[in-house]
């Protein structure tokens, strides 16, 4: 069987100007993903590799670049999971670590290693002792302040001007600087990056990676670190035959009082994924007692489903926000494949975009529109607010690129 790969760079709100900076980044990590798949690595390698590629990124909210918490830091959220194993690493609010991702791989691993005397080895560390860890396991740290970018900066001390502006009586806060910033920022920038892959032998693993939201406070932790929210990975999940992958976006208290990335993956074990997905999502997150009284709702997720029977692997992804950009590859195709799909603006934080590619058994790559429902995939490209409509998917590869 052959490989896949698919990345995000979260769902938010992408600058039309700045879509292409975007699309080549994610390009460069599904590529960089792919060799590590076909050199012999595993899903876990392929997911961190991917995510890592995006950590390094400025453009990105998650490592070198990432938001700024109230007092000028940069503070990290990552995690690791790994479908054959079931274990999963995370990092919570750890400074001065170049690669956050690698630092939860590296705990993830550890776990396997029993410790003398029955002690049990962490699967979460959050801090500055996540960041003792790192130094004393052979993963890069730095001095906090050089994972400051010159635009998270910019962003950062522009936003605590419009804050005081606001707080002195000020009618209207001033415009970001650059217009792509004021842009994203008008639309609620909730970048973070994350990965989803199954390798040539049907193991899944997820990834995820985020410098939290802008201006939160000092030790805040999203959902990025936690357990059953930010990313999920289960190979024959609860027993269905069927492997998920999922790594999600959006708001991490939000996403952390919905269990999403879990959430996510239940739903996508039924044959008919496309409207179990949407009924999910909708019941237990737009409609969820858990978020009485927030508004808007912000979410995104990567869902990576395998059916080893069928030898088919669908791809979903889904937002409640204006915009989320992915990127796709398998092991077969000379390129890979980015877009961004969005979202109406009187649907933002109300309703679902949901969009779907199918991968193997002899199935060419298609848009959700070209799918059909088979035995282990449906196709909807849709929005959801009481009732489905017709989805928007913009500034796609397929038509001049194909794989």
């Amino acid at each position: 069987m052959s490989g896949v790969v698919a990345v995000h760079v979260g769902a938010g709100s992408h600058s039309s100007s700045l879509k292409g900076e975007y699309k080549k980044l994610m390009k460069e990590a599904c590529n960089q993903a792919i060799a590590v798949l076909l050199g012999g690595g595993s899903a876990v390698d392929a997911v961190c590799t991917a995510t890592q590629v995006l950590e390094d990124s400025p453009r990105t909210n998650a490592g070198f670049g990432s938001s700024l918490t109230a007092d000028g830091r940069v503070e990290c959220d990552a995690s690791v999971m790994d479908g054959r194993t079931l274990r999963h690493g995370a990092v919570g609010a750890v400074p001065g670590v170049r690669n956050p991702v690698l630092l939860a791989r590296q705990i993830l691993e550890a776990q396997s290693q029993p410790l003398p005397g029955g002690l049990v080895p962490p699967s979460f560390l959050a801090g500055s002792g996540a960041q003792v860890w790192a130094a004393s396991n052979n993963i890069e740290t730095c001095e906090p302040a050089e994972l400051i970018a010159e635009r998270s900066q910019r962003i950062h001390e522009e936003s605590l001007r419009n804050i005081q502006r606001l707080e002195e009586g000020g009618a209207k806060r001033r415009r970001y600087a650059l217009p792509e910033e004021e842009e994203e920022m008008q639309g609620g920038l909730l970048d973070t990056v994350g990965a989803v892959c199954v390798d040539s032998s049907g193991y899944i693993a997820s990834a995820v990676s985020s410098g939290g939201l802008l201006l939160k406070h000092t030790g805040r932790v999203g959902q990025a670190a936690v357990y059953g929210c930010g990313c999920w990975a289960e190979n024959n999940c609860d027993g269905s035959g069927v492997s998920i992958g999922v790594s999600t976006t959006g708001c991490g208290e939000h996403l952390i009082r919905t269990m999403f990335a879990r959430l996510c993956a239940r739903a996508a074990i039924s044959p008919h994924l496309g409207s179990n997905i949407i009924e999910t999502v909708t019941t237990h997150f737009l409609e969820s007692d858990f978020l009485e009284g927030v508004h808007p709702r912000m979410a995104g997720a990567l869902i990576l489903r395998h059916d080893p029977q069928g030898a088919v692997s669908d791809l979903y992804w889904l937002h409640t926000t204006r915009t989320m950009g992915v990127c796709y590859m398998t092991t077969n195709d000379r390129k890979p494949q980015a877009q961004f799909s969005e979202l109406a603006e009187d649907k933002i934080g109300i309703s679902v975009n949901l969009q779907c590619k199918s991968f193997g058994a002899g199935v060419p790559v298609t848009t959700s529109q070209e799918l059909q429902p088979g035995p282990s995939r449906v196709g909807l490209g849709g929005l959801l607010s009481g009732e489905e409509e017709h989805s928007k998917s913009e500034s796609s590869d397929d038509d001049d690129e194909p794989g």
